[in-house]
């Protein structure tokens, strides 16, 4: 009767109950309906070119009282982004963050199907339709002889490719090492990352859309960079999409 059956396939349920992602109570789904019920899709006022949520009427944020609603940030008045739009699933917070957590850092990559489903969420209220010809996300420099290692937002990239139906190009790559991204401040960040991209083929992305994703935002040195090396390769427009963003 169980002569071909798995020893760890059969008992794997046993010994290691699936759990959820986030509370860790056993479930059959990666995430329990409680936990489920907490993650939702940011739907507040938000800055028109980079998605920051507006907490505060009374900022610095430029409110349209005539149309009832703002336009853009503070920030994006005095930031110049090579970007043409940015929208993010929700806030890098709580159960989110966790989920976020585990699946980069402790390589849960079971978890993935969680992520592309929110990603696939925000592409659908924000950007579905618009011409996207292709998926692009952020490459590692990690390379062993001459087989490039996928990183976890290029198996996301991959997989939402087949979900969006929008091919996935792998045709950014990395070229210098840098410094991890989290230990810098902002100027920091932006002369770590100089001259760290490259396109692979210039006429793959010329006058096309390109949809970039990542999975959080938080000071977009990283995307920003990636978005320039895009446009000086002849892209039109690059769409920034990300699970989480920031506050």
């Amino acid at each position: 009767m169980f002569k071909n059956l798995n020893f760890f396939e059969f008992f794997k349920d046993i010994i290691l109950p699936p759990i959820c992602s986030v509370c860790g109570k056993v479930n059959n789904e990666l995430l329990c309906q409680e936990c489920c019920a907490k993650v939702k899709m940011y739907q507040k006022m938000i800055c028109n070119l980079c998605g920051k949520p507006f907490l505060d009427y009374n900022t610095n944020s430029s409110f349209d009282k005539s149309r009832n609603y703002i336009k853009i940030c503070a920030s994006c008045k005095k930031e110049s982004f090579n970007f043409y739009r940015l929208r993010s699933f929700s806030l890098y917070r709580r159960e989110l963050k966790k989920i976020i957590h585990k699946y980069k850092y402790n390589k849960i990559y079971s978890i993935s199907k969680i992520l592309i489903n929110f990603l696939k969420q925000a592409y659908n209220k924000y950007y579905r339709r618009e011409d996207i010809d292709y998926i692009e996300t952020v490459p590692d420099f990690a390379i062993t002889g001459s087989e490039v290692i996928q990183n976890h937002m290029q198996v996301i990239a991959e997989k939402l490719s087949n979900v969006l139906n929008i091919p996935f190009i792998n045709n950014i790559i990395k070229i210098k090492k840098t410094s991890r991204q989290q230990k810098l401040n902002l100027f920091q960040r932006k002369s770590n990352l100089k001259e760290a991209f490259k396109v692979r083929n210039n006429l793959l992305v010329y006058g096309k859309n390109i949809l970039l994703i990542d999975d959080v935002w938080t000071t977009g040195a990283t995307l920003n960079e990636i978005s320039s090396v895009l446009k000086k390769s002849g892209a039109n427009k690059i769409y920034l999409l990300t699970i989480a963003r920031g506050m």
